[in-house]
């Protein structure tokens, strides 16, 4: 093959993996963004509502979790702009990342998602043992009864931390299916997989 024709070809595959990035990058980034906004209202008004913070573990996990979801986005968005350098190189490929580099950077925002999903597990494990608790304490009583001052029914707002946790959880699912897609993508050999980057 010509080097001409070499180059026509590595040319070609920028262009195309440009693209790729700049799809999914796009598609984590706007989902990630919803999912991770609707978690922090959730479990900001939860807080405000209440005044009090009614279970440190479970409310610092989740904002924890929160917290690395909102990087995790922008993280994504790093995405959108790699694409924007892969298309401007696409006619020099010997300008473009290297591949160990675009690597690294899949493999930070996997490991980022990751750290998130666990702190957000963690999270709602103790929301529900929280509540688990509370229905075991409520539930002993007889109905006619009613609740004394010094008991703690489950609430609606409690509820709340699971709804957010598990937006959350999905949020960091979602970055880490599209951040696994793109370094496999990257990292498969050039016949099996969407045209990958040069070696660095």
């Amino acid at each position: 093959m010509s080097e001409r024709a070499k180059l026509a070809q590595a040319s070609k595959k920028l262009e195309n993996m440009s693209r790729y990035f700049e799809r999914l990058g796009s598609l984590g980034f706007w989902w990630q963004l919803v999912c991770t906004v609707v978690a922090a209202v959730i479990l900001s008004f939860s807080t405000v509502v209440t005044g009090k913070i009614n279970s440190p573990v479970t409310f610092y996990t989740t904002a924890f979790s929160v917290a690395a979801a909102f990087i995790s986005v922008f993280w994504s968005f790093g995405y959108i702009r790699l694409s924007e350098r892969l298309r401007r190189t696409a006619n020099e490929p010997s300008k473009a990342p290297p591949r160990a580099d675009v690597v690294k950077s899949l493999k930070n925002g996997v490991g980022l998602n990751l750290l998130g999903i666990g702190a957000a597990i963690l999270g709602m494990q103790a929301t529900v043992g929280l509540l688990f608790a509370k229905v075991l304490t409520t539930s002993a009583l007889p109905y006619y009864q009613g609740i004394s001052p010094g008991q703690n029914p489950v609430l609606p707002l409690d509820v709340f931390l699971v709804q957010a946790s598990a937006n959350v959880i999905l949020s960091h699912f979602l970055g880490l299916v599209f951040s696994l897609e793109l370094l496999r993508s990257v990292t498969l050999p050039h016949s099996e997989s969407v045209p990958a980057l040069k070696a660095a």
